[in-house]
Parts: C-alpha cells; sequence; structure tokens
C-alpha cells in the first residue's frame, strides 16, 4: 500500500531530487534550511542514536507539494516488533508559509499509518539567525528520547484498544475532528468509512485504536506542510477524551 496518499499536486520524490529544488535567497530575518540538508541530518542523528539501541532503518518517504516549496519526510526504523516501528518524521518550507518541524512516531506496519504525539519531541523553528547550530541542538535531544517517546506510544495504542467506543461515540469525534480542522470535509468520509468497514480484519474492533487508525488512514491525503502538524494534534485530541 502506498504510504503517502498525495493531495492537491503533491508528489512523491526521491532524497536526490530535494537537492534539485532552487534554495530561496537569505535575508537578514531568513535563514532557508534546504529540504536535502534537513532530511540528510535527521537520518544521520538518528541512525547514531538508535541503531546502537537496536533499530534498524527500513527506508524513508519525501513528499513535495507546492512545487517543492512543501516538503514532508518520514523516516521509518524496525526495532523487532511485528506490529509496530519508530517512525521520525519532519516538515519544511521555502514560502515562509510553515517553520520546520520534526516529531518522533509510530508506524503499522500493516496500513503505514502514522501516529506522532510529539508532547516532547516536537520541534517548530523559524528560519532565521543560527538555526542550523539551533536544529543540530534539538535534533540531538529528539533522538535521544526517541526510544523513550515510542515506548510511551506504544503504551498509549495498549491503552486504547482497551477502550470501547460505539458508532454514536465515534460519529461525535469525528464532528471534533472536524471541527477542529483537523479533518477536512474530503477526509471525513474516508475515516466514516474506515471506522465503518476497516480494509484491515486488525481494526475490526470497535475501540478507540481502530478508531485512531481510521482517522490517520483520512490523514494520509493531507498535504505535505500539515501532516505533522495534523497528526500530533489527533493524537492529543483522543489522547485526551480516552
Amino acid at each position: 500500500m502506498n504510504d503517502l496518499v498525495l493531495h492537491c499536486g503533491a508528489n512523491k520524490v526521491e532524497i536526490g531530487d530535494l537537492g534539485k529544488i532552487p534554495l530561496p535567497k537569505e535575508t537578514r530575518t531568513y535563514k532557508p534550511v534546504s529540504h536535502f540538508d534537513l532530511v540528510n541530518n535527521t537520518a544521520e542523528m538518528a541512525d547514531m542514536f538508535l541503531i546502537p539501541q537496536g533499530y534498524e532503518l527500513e527506508g524513508q518517504s519525501l513528499a513535495l507539494g507546492r512545487e517543492g516549496k512543501h516538503m514532508f519526510f518520514k523516516l521509518n526504523y524496525k526495532n523487532g516488533s511485528e506490529d509496530t516501528g519508530l517512525t521520525i518524521g519532519g516538515r519544511n518550507s521555502y514560502d515562509k508559509s510553515t517553520t520546520i518541524g520534526i516529531a518522533v512516531g509510530m508506524r503499522v506496519f500493516i496500513c503505514d499509518n502514522l501516529a506522532f504525539s510529539g508532547d516532547q519531541v516536537t520541534y517548530l523553528r523559524k528560519h532565521t539567525g543560527n538555526v542550523y547550530d539551533d536544529l543540530e541542538v534539538i535534533l540531538m535531544r529528539t533522538m535521544k528520547n526517541a526510544d523513550t517517546e515510542f515506548k510511551r506510544m506504544d503504551v498509549e495504542s495498549k491503552k486504547m484498544k482497551e477502550i470501547s467506543l460505539t458508532n454514536n461515540e465515534a460519529y461525535e469525534n469525528l464532528g471534533v475532528l472536524f471541527g477542529n480542522g483537523i479533518l477536512t470535509s474530503r477526509q471525513l468520509p474516508v475515516a466514516f468509512k474506515e471506522w465503518k468497514k476497516p480494509m484491515h480484519d486488525v481494526f475490526k474492533d470497535k475501540n478507540m485504536w481502530s478508531f485512531y487508525n481510521a482517522c490517520t488512514e483520512a490523514l494520509k491525503s493531507s498535504p505535505p506542510k500539515d501532516i505533522l502538524t495534523r497528526h500530533v494534534k489527533l493524537h492529543k485530541t483522543l489522547i485526551a477524551s480516552a
């Protein structure tokens, strides 16, 4: 299954394609960070901390939107689990529309759905001044805490599996997610369909975890600049109601 259902003219690319996109000019108040540098530096820092802890890089996915001005990436790591793995996700922009973002998440293997909590490791940084130095520090801190964050999310996923959810409760949650701009009008029916008739048998149980994955399936069509933010908001909203 395609792990990035691209939306609004976005396209999936390879790492080499990132360097072909012209970097915006630097000004006194704006210092752009190249898409390539962000992905490459994140991968190097992640490998430094995660591989010694038993994680293995499985692959990466990259998406571009707005003619290359918006970028989202994810680095996928396996750690021996048959069901889930650790994912490092990030975003960047060349048009000053969004800050740089980095977060640790969980990847559900069967459907390539993502879960980003970002409670302690999401970092949103403006493209100013000594942004590269600051990113190095925050990347180090993020990767140092990645295993702990992943294990916490694993505990939360198990907790969600124990919370039964009726259809009416699911419908109410869908309304909350739509009202708060987490799911769009196009994504709402996708989440509804996945809740009513999931593609994978593992999500047939009517619980919060199945509902969560119905929503993350819908979020795959988010524009690259919004993927990380919407996933984090989804996680915080559903955990708060759990």
